[in-house]
């Protein structure tokens, strides 16, 4: 049941970290993988290789639709359906750990096209090819903080802004951006409205919400205090994403639409 044997995914955000990691995995239970992302990365050579015939990835500006239609028409010329569509995508602009007095419309502009306008895009344009052939899978990646409101007290000490902005200031007190949990909420409740209003067309959307992944740069401070909020007392391994990703896209859960499925080591239950 939790075979892709051959399953056309396109994945949005394929160079991301978690893109990667969803892309191996994807691949290693059959599917034939078309990924997507502002940039390549260094393992197209390797997935080309092990996977041959398996994986194509095409550089693709998501948020010009023109650019999404040239993909799915390429993707179309070449396949006879597309079975899945995976949103993977994110931004954070430079004020992105700043007060929320010091936020600027720029940087919450760039968080909403990253988070929900991509996403709203990419279905708007590949979902009628499943509503067509009456059948696919839509996966959102969301967030804890799409469902619960940020700890602000575990940044303080952290050094988030150099793993993720290459930002190297000495920044004594970080905070979490608010677009985020906005549009990571926004995203949840769309992938609700997608799957009712797709239901008749035999098309499932569904959403997973992850907590923080382990990211080798993070300093210790970091890691030490959202640990501690954490049941389970650590971060997820990247690859514990991969179980949601791979039942939410397959047969094994061709009963469940509209799901918000919630992968986070039990932060959100506080």
């Amino acid at each position: 049941m939790f075979k892709l044997n051959d399953k056309i995914v396109v994945l949005i955000g394929g160079s991301g970290d978690l893109g990667l990691v969803f892309t191996r995995a994807l691949l290693n239970y059959g599917a034939i993988v078309y990924s997507c992302d502002l940039r390549p990365h260094e393992n197209i050579e390797e997935f080309q290789r092990e996977y041959p015939k398996k994986y194509t990835f095409n550089r693709v500006d998501c948020s010009k639709k023109e650019e999404l239609i040239k993909f799915k028409e390429f993707i179309l010329n070449r396949e006879e359906t597309i079975d899945v569509l995976i949103n993977s995508v994110t931004a954070k602009g430079n004020d992105f750990y700043l007060p929320f007095e010091e936020v600027s419309l720029g940087g919450w502009d760039i968080g909403l096209k990253g988070n929900i306008t991509i996403p709203f895009l990419t279905t708007q344009v590949f979902i009628p090819v499943m509503a067509k052939q009456q059948s696919g899978s839509v996966i959102n990646i969301s967030s804890i903080y799409g469902i619960v409101g940020n700890d602000q007290r575990i940044y303080e000490g952290s050094n988030l802004h150099e793993c993720y902005l290459n930002d190297h200031s000495d920044l004594k007190q970080m905070y979490s951006h608010p677009v985020y949990p906005a549009a990571k909420g926004g995203l949840i409740v769309f992938t609700k409205y997608l799957a009712a209003y797709y239901g008749k067309d035999n098309v499932r959307v569904n959403c997973i919400s992850p907590g923080g992944i382990h990211n080798d740069n993070e300093n210790e401070v970091f890691v030490k205090k959202y640990s501690y909020r954490t049941p389970l007392g650590r971060k997820a391994k990247p690859e514990e994403i991969n179980g949601a990703l791979i039942y939410l896209a397959s047969d094994a859960s061709s009963y469940v639409t509209g799901h918000n499925l919630v992968v986070d080591g039990g932060w959100t239950i506080w």
